[in-house]
């Protein structure tokens, strides 16, 4: 359930070559929405040759996919940034349309399957955009009042709403957003007026405004932002994002309320030592309540794999053997998924079950279905300094992973066993 854009547009004449158009409205996007900081990648929508372009910290990839050679569709989710996101993609359509000679079809001149569902499109009525987003989000949080979610019970997640699959955050309240937990009473209020959640969306009235860059700045610190030094240039950049983000939104609006401790904090992790740090500095008062990774996360991994982890610990990316490693210095893990050739059989799982059993590993985890065995070495560096390697292997009925995490504080062994304990296997969609 959401509200978005789903359209179609003609060409005026057929396209020659798909590949070239699309990175040249790729190219386009760069050039024309680079105040956004705009991420594209190319790819396919079923076999539909897409340009996915990223538009928002909080938003869904649009989609803008050649269905033929004479036709383009665009797909936008919308709701999970707001009005403001709304009416913008509206227009980098209408303006994609201008500059790419194509023209978007009416819905009396498509089928029922296109459709803007705001009604802005083809109207310019930006009161529906209001409307529609208000009454979407009213009944969005009525879920958790009418039955339609189940009730909390203690020890359970909060809901996630508009939030993205790949990392779930921990809260202890009831839901959790882009721009932070939502607890009951805000829950109730909004499912009795739409309009009273509308703290709810990151970019609420259009245009490049202050608002817009706070939005974009919290959402940043919300959900991406480490809150430590950063250890590879993407967390340099996100840093610097969400700083240039605060400075031109306090220029636009300084009356705006701003998250003084938190932009400080960006501040000193980049290493910033103007007068802008000091005046920031002076702002701040309390402590820091900005940002989901401060706490434990849980990521998916290859394979349907998760892992809970500190917050902290950077994006796993992978090396050139393929194996993923995320940093949060010292500490390090590293991770690989396999899947086993032959068929998978319950006799096969307990066979390498009860092989780990019978070699009495030094720490064991067993759950239905799932068997790990782990050690613990001390290693010494050329540099003459120790450090600790967790070496794990986790086995399946159909699949198998290694998990290696690698700590210098002897007092982080118990948290290095609870990280290995925490990953799970999850089902395959073979199995």
């Amino acid at each position: 359930m959401s509200i978005g854009l789903y359209l179609l547009a003609k060409f005026n004449s057929s396209v020659q070559d798909p590949d070239r158009l699309l990175q040249q409205m790729s190219a386009w996007v760069h050039q024309r929405y680079s105040d956004l900081q705009p991420q594209t990648r190319q790819g396919f929508v079923e076999t539909y040759p897409t340009l996915f372009c990223r538009l928002h910290p909080a938003a869904e990839e649009l989609e803008l996919s050649l269905i033929d050679l004479d036709h383009l569709r665009a797909s936008a989710n919308t709701s999970t940034v707001g009005p403001g996101y709304h009416i913008f993609a509206c227009s980098l359509l209408q303006a994609w349309a201008r500059d790419f000679d194509a023209a978007w079809l009416s819905p009396e001149e498509t089928s029922d399957d296109y459709w803007d569902e705001a009604e802005y499109f083809f109207t310019g009525d930006q009161q529906q955009v209001f409307d529609n987003m208000t009454a979407w989000l009213r009944t969005l949080t009525e879920g958790f009042f009418d039955g339609t979610l189940e009730p909390r019970e203690p020890g359970d997640s909060a809901t996630a709403l508009c939030m993205s699959m790949d990392v779930q955050f921990e809260s202890d309240q009831l839901a959790i957003t882009p721009l932070g937990p939502r607890d009951s009473a805000w829950l109730l209020e909004t499912s009795r007026d739409g309009a009273k959640g509308k703290d709810f969306f990151a970019w609420w009235t259009p245009g490049l405004n202050a608002e817009y860059f706070l939005g974009r700045a919290l959402a940043q610190m919300w959900s991406q932002v480490r809150w430590r030094p950063p250890v590879n240039d993407p967390e340099r950049n996100l840093l610097q994002d969400v700083a240039n983000s605060l400075h031109i939104a306090n220029k636009l609006d300084p009356s705006l309320s701003y998250p003084w401790v938190e932009w400080a904090e960006v501040l000193e992790f980049l290493g910033t030592d103007n007068e802008e740090k000091d005046w920031v500095i002076s702002q701040r008062k309390g402590q820091p309540t900005i940002g989901y990774r401060r706490h434990n996360v849980t990521v998916m991994l290859p394979d349907n794999w998760s892992l809970r982890l500190p917050g902290s610990f950077s994006d796993f990316n992978s090396d050139e053997d393929n194996a993923l490693c995320a940093l949060d210095p010292p500490r390090e893990i590293w991770f690989t998924a396999y899947r086993f050739t032959a068929t998978p059989s319950a006799q096969s799982f307990e066979s390498k079950r009860r092989g780990i059993l019978q070699s009495q590993p030094e720490l064991l985890h067993e759950d239905e279905n799932y068997i790990a065995e782990a050690t613990i070495q001390e290693k010494l560096r050329k540099s003459g300094e120790c450090y600790f390697v967790l070496n794990s292997s986790n086995v399946a009925p159909s699949k198998r992973s290694v998990c290696t995490i690698l700590f210098e504080n002897p007092e982080d062994r118990e948290w290095a066993i609870g990280v290995w304990r925490s990953l799970k296997p999850g089902s395959s969609p073979a199995e």
